[in-house]
């Protein structure tokens, strides 16, 4: 049931922006190795430019059962406690979350649900990013991007972070 409700919102999330930014290529991908703070193993997360934006495929493990804030950062640093990824992604200065007016940010994804076992695994479309490689807007620029997942349910609108604080897990994110 977790699993389809998180699909519902991933779909639900999709839709909510349809003024996407420019896309790449179709089928361009990207790939994040996303570590916990002692180094070990937290899963994958595989991008792929899609016709209508951006599809992740999370494949998490290691977690606390039950949902996590998920979020694409503006930084592709993952040092210490991951304040290093910066805040999240947000190139059109948006405020956080699907349930405020004046949001959500472009690195705002809907929350990953871990079973009892520990492991998450989604499918969710972003209508906010793109692969591309060219313009200001880019994943891939100077300093690059991360993704990371939060100890708690990001809430999907309290600024900045949803109230999914600390940040448990984080990937840099790098073309395939």
């Amino acid at each position: 049931m977790l699993i389809r409700i998180v699909r519902a919102s991933a779909w639900a999330a999709a839709f909510v922006g349809l003024a996407a930014a420019p896309a790449g290529a179709i089928g361009e991908t990207a790939t994040a190795v996303l570590k916990f703070a002692d180094g070990k193993d937290a899963g994958t997360v595989k991008l792929t430019e899609a016709a209508g934006g951006v599809l992740l495929k999370v494949d998490l493990k290691g977690l606390k059962p039950g949902p996590h804030g998920f979020h694409v950062h503006e930084v592709g640093k993952c040092e210490g406690d991951f304040s290093s990824a910066g805040a999240i992604y947000n190139p059109l200065g948006s405020k956080h979350g699907f349930m405020t007016e004046e949001g959500p940010m472009a690195g705002d994804l809907p929350n990953v649900v871990a079973g009892a076992d520990g492991t998450a695994s989604a499918e969710m479309l972003s209508t906010f990013l793109n692969l591309s490689k060219e313009g200001e807007d880019t994943l891939f620029d100077a300093d690059g991007s991360a993704l990371i997942v939060y100890d708690k349910a990001d809430d999907y609108l309290t600024d900045p972070e949803g109230g999914a604080e600390p940040r448990i897990a984080c990937g840099v994110l790098k073309a395939d």
